[in-house]
């Protein structure tokens, strides 16, 4: 297996200090409520779209950043879930904030390392990121069964769309990739997820046999954000 490599990543939370709490349930798809250390249950944002399947899991340890100040609707985020011995990372956002932070480490030196621009428009798409004219997507891993990760944990057309429009741009030789950036550091592989969405899992490997890249990570994940990365394979 790749050995880690230490990084000094931006930490997922960035007003408060981190709590933990048990997680009791999820009454809509971004929210949890919470059980702190004190007794009081309080209402955490879950900034995750997607089912979270294998991560939440009624008692399971939760780091939360807040309280948070008004006009939040709900004081705290949930950061991260304890699965056995792992820390998971719950905010998908989280693994665009640390691509840069993994670029530098040289984590992925196919992407080059020249000056990289966030949220670039192209036509009518949106691309995270564009690095030394390559346009790169980004996507958040959180769902695994044993070792093996898998992508996405709930259907979504907006990926499979990028995957499709990044595969355009390769067929004309323009170079781009994708990157899952799994937030849980017990994974091996990444693969897509069929069973959950195969339209997902078509426009992945019709998008690699284009040409575009499609690289991973696992992030070693504690509350306060990663602490080391290492490359895994994706296996289609």
């Amino acid at each position: 297996m790749t050995a880690w490599t230490p990084i000094k990543a931006p930490g997922a939370g960035t007003l408060k200090a981190v709590l933990q709490g048990r997680f009791i349930e999820r009454p809509h798809r971004f929210a949890a409520r919470v059980e702190l250390a004190d007794g009081a249950i309080v209402d955490a944002h879950v900034a995750n779209p997607g089912r979270l399947t294998g991560v939440l899991s009624p008692g399971c340890r939760v780091a939360l950043e807040g309280p948070l100040p008004p006009p939040r609707a709900l004081g705290y985020t949930m950061l991260a879930v304890r699965v056995k011995r792992t820390w998971v990372g719950t905010v998908t956002t989280y693994a665009n904030r640390v691509f840069p932070v993994l670029l530098s480490a040289g984590l992925f030196p196919e992407l080059g390392a020249g000056e990289i621009r966030r949220e670039v428009a192209h036509g009518r798409s949106r691309f995270d990121f564009e690095l030394d004219g390559r346009f790169v997507e980004v996507k958040s891993v959180s769902l695994a069964n044993g070792s093996a990760g898998f992508f996405p944990d709930a259907v979504t057309a907006r990926g499979a769309r990028h995957c499709d429009e990044l595969a355009a741009l390769a067929r004309r030789r323009r170079p781009t990739a994708i990157v899952f950036v799994a937030q849980r550091g017990d994974i091996a592989s990444v693969s897509p997820e069929d069973d959950i969405d195969p339209d997902f899992g078509v426009a992945l490997r019709r998008a690699a046999r284009a040409g575009v890249l499609v690289l991973a990570c696992a992030l070693d994940i504690t509350p306060r954000g990663a602490r080391a990365a290492r490359r895994i394979p994706v296996i289609l």
